[in-house]
Parts: C-alpha cells; structure tokens; sequence
C-alpha cells in the first residue's frame, strides 16, 4: 500500500511492515517471520532496486524480529530499543542483535525523511517504539 511518495506499508502475517525507498536505500519496521523473508524481498524489489540497509525494530517479538538473521546477512544495519536488544541477545545469533540502539528517541536521516523513533513506556513490550 502506497502511504507517501516514499512510503509504503507492507500487510503480513501477525504485524505489517513500514517501508522506506528512495536513494539511500530500503528502511524496513520490523521483518516478520524468518522464512517469510524471500516473500519480503520479493515485495521489496517491486518498491526499489536498492538493497535493504536499515532494520527497524518495534519489539521484540517473533513476528517482528525473525527476519532479523537473514537481514542481518544481507548487510542492513539493525535498529531498535535498548530493552529489543537485551531481549534479542537472550535468544538470537549476532548478527541478528541491534547495532544502533536509543533509550528514549532516535531520528534517522533517510531518503530525504526524517525517521523519527519514539520510546512508549509501560506500552505492549518494555521495548516497544
């Protein structure tokens, strides 16, 4: 589903994914379920040839950061949290932890947009943006 000019919103299986295109890339939110991943890419390449450089985490759950792994292995760089990544380094691989972590907020500067993350406390998750 076309939101903006730039922005798309996938519909999958237990949660939706938020897409970013343009030059610098793909921002995906959230990645779904690891072996829905081919089926993700294959959404991806119809929105933009570029690769997918940033992974946005919204929690910690499975239907949100099971793609983690494989995206992680294609490069993109993993976005969430604090509390996403201490929850994700209890039961995934390294390459599928967070490199960028905020505490409160974070702004990311991408395909002329600014990406802004908000922290809500005491929400689903005490990860949850």
């Amino acid at each position: 589903t076309k939101l903006t000019e730039n922005t798309y919103m996938l519909v999958g299986a237990g949660g939706n994914i938020g897409v970013s295109v343009g030059e610098d890339g793909v921002l995906i939110i959230d990645n779904q379920f690891a072996p829905l991943t081919p089926k993700i890419l294959d959404a991806l390449k119809a929105l933009s040839d570029k690769p997918v450089k940033y992974v946005m985490n919204t929690h910690h759950h499975g239907d949100h950061t099971g793609g983690n792994e494989n995206f992680g292995n294609l490069g993109a760089i993993i976005m969430a949290h604090d509390n996403v990544k201490k929850r994700l380094e209890e039961k995934s691989p390294k390459i599928a932890i967070p490199v960028i972590t905020f505490n409160d907020k974070l702004t990311v500067q991408v395909n002329g947009e600014d990406v802004l993350v908000i922290h809500v406390d005491n929400a689903r998750t005490d990860g949850y943006s």
